[in-house]
């Protein structure tokens, strides 16, 4: 008896593809600052590192 969650390579094969598609979709690796640097120019160096502090647990 076959399992009805048993998939084919075919199928494996698409859902890697429709990943590797979303991720792409997402964005291309470019020259980009990293985030910490962009987040520096949206909110300011204070906000930033409070951001994140909080979002890391960190306790002071």
């Amino acid at each position: 008896m076959k399992s009805a969650v048993e998939s084919r390579p075919a199928d494996a094969n698409a859902r890697d593809l429709h990943l590797l598609l979303d991720c792409l979709a997402l964005g291309k690796p470019d020259n980009r600052p990293p985030a910490k640097v962009r987040l520096e120019e949206a909110l300011g160096p204070d906000l930033t590192r409070k951001l994140l502090a909080s979002l890391s647990g960190e306790r002071r």
